[in-house]
């Protein structure tokens, strides 16, 4: 990003935090290790302890990430053929699921959009549109962020791109401006992760629940169709969130001076659009047609993805090189998903799921609005030890499949409000890369954040709520 340089030191926390992060995993391995022994509760079956450990122990290991994730799932798919739950070939075969090839696909997709810099063009163009105007420069941030929702298929690369371009006009802006700074560094830290439940593409939690929803309940999304129902809860959390975001922070100057010698030199710096560019955006609109048009070719998304991002490497493309590209991408994703479908056949083989649905005397004296409230508010509290949107849909996804069936309620409508409770990490930095990463910048401080993120986390579960009890049953997908 030009000249621009700046250096994040990872937001760590407290030492009292990494202490407790231990005891958690001690204690989660300790289970594991004595829970062959342990008697089954009624209604669970032999090896139902030892699934239920392990399962407890991989979300000990996600939440804290003592170590890395990948190597966490590669834990689970050892471990439970060893506790004797599942045989090797079956845990490792998740590898092979179509969902997995989505995601390697759309993140081949990302790396062209990123080599070639089509995504801070894209970013440039919009912004200038501000012609220095604060609140018309935070909402143009918004809009930006989400658009780059469609190309880039993580939050994290979103923050990636977005983050030097802000620093760079936060530059523009004099020191005593503290609320104009706030403003932009804000929309950076949360937009990005707004908008990971808008598309089935627009994170790996987002691309791996669709996956759960096809393995576990027989059901396929296909894109227009989780299209048509996130996007407006989307829409609305955007809207209603600029507006708090500008109540709270109200900015000391509406025009910032030289903003826009600063987009437009960086737009110099990018030359005229490539021919590799535009062959690169016609490849995202011919897999945006494939999407929208599976009823016709009968192609699954993920069949269309794969297929796309081939024609990145062949002779007369040539958008992308073999040996540069896999170096780039994250190859410990696919782990981690094929881990997530370990953890789920393992609770279902182990008699844990069912040891679940049968508690449904609980639950099923509860209406459905209380369960609902009360599921969302269990998830965004777990959802605080968690830095991974994918491992807390891996973990807690198949579980609320059940719970929906035990209180006779629709397991897809219900899965669908928990996918967008998984994604609510707004209290603390350390629940986000991306919110760790800006938060250590020091342009706010962690009261900034963490009531910022209150009020978010407040908007999306009250649009989320209407939309499902209103909007959703109109489109088709019912309570019951």
């Amino acid at each position: 990003m030009g000249n621009i340089e700046f250096n994040v030191k990872p937001y760590k926390g407290p030492k009292t935090r990494r202490t407790a992060k231990i005891l958690f995993v001690l204690a989660a391995i300790t289970f594991l290790i004595f829970s062959p022994f342990l008697g089954a509760p009624k209604h669970m079956g032999s090896n139902g302890m030892p699934a239920l450990a392990l399962f407890l122990l991989s979300v000990a290991l996600w939440g804290t990430k003592l170590i890395p994730p990948a190597i966490t799932s590669m834990i689970v798919i050892v471990m439970s053929p060893l506790l004797g739950i599942l045989d090797f070939k079956a845990v490792a075969g998740g590898l092979g699921n179509e969902v997995i090839w989505l995601i390697i696909a759309m993140l081949m997709m990302g790396t062209a959009m990123e080599e070639h810099s089509v995504d801070k063009r894209i970013a440039y163009n919009i912004l200038i549109a501000a012609r220095g105007s604060v609140r018309k420069t935070v909402v143009l941030f918004i809009v930006t962020s989400f658009v780059l929702t469609f190309f880039i298929p993580n939050a994290m690369g979103r923050v990636s791109v977005l983050l030097p371009i802000a620093i760079g006009l936060v530059k523009c802006i004099d020191s005593r401006y503290g609320n104009v700074h706030k403003l932009i560094m804000l929309t950076i830290t949360f937009v990005p992760y707004i908008t990971t439940i808008s598309l089935i593409t627009s994170a790996g939690g987002s691309i791996y629940a669709a996956g759960l929803f096809n393995s576990l309940l027989g059901f396929e999304w296909n894109y227009f169709g989780w299209m048509l129902l996130m996007l407006p809860i989307v829409f609305a959390t955007l809207i209603l969130f600029g507006i708090t975001l500008v109540r709270m922070f109200p900015p000391e100057i509406s025009i910032i001076n030289g903003n826009l010698g600063y987009f437009y030199e960086e737009r110099r710096k990018l030359g005229f659009i490539s021919f590799s560019e535009i062959k690169l955006l016609v490849l995202y609109l011919m897999l945006f047609i494939l999407w929208v048009t599976k009823g016709i070719t009968h192609m699954s998304i993920a069949m269309s993805a794969v297929l796309v991002s081939i024609l990145l490497f062949l002779p007369g493309i040539n958008i992308l090189e073999w040996k540069s590209t896999v170096k780039k991408i994250d190859w410990g994703i696919p782990f981690i998903f094929a881990a997530g479908f370990a953890i789920a056949n393992t609770l279902e083989r182990g008699g844990v799921i069912q040891w679940i649905f049968y508690g449904k005397r609980y639950v099923e004296t509860l209406p459905v609005s209380g369960l609902v409230l009360v599921t969302m508010l269990g998830f965004i509290l777990i959802r605080i030890g968690f830095t991974n949107y994918t491992a807390m849909v891996a973990a807690f996804l198949p579980v609320a499949f059940k719970l929906a069936e035990g209180a006779s309620y629709n397991p897809i409508w219900f899965g669908m409000v928990c996918t967008i409770a998984s994604s609510i990490g707004y209290l603390l930095p350390s629940q986000t890369v991306g919110g760790m990463t800006v938060f250590a910048l020091g342009f706010y401080d962690m009261k900034d954040f963490f009531v910022t993120g209150f009020i978010l986390t407040i908007i999306i579960m009250v649009v989320t709520l209407l939309a499902a009890f209103f909007y959703w049953p109109l489109m088709g997908l019912n309570v019951y």
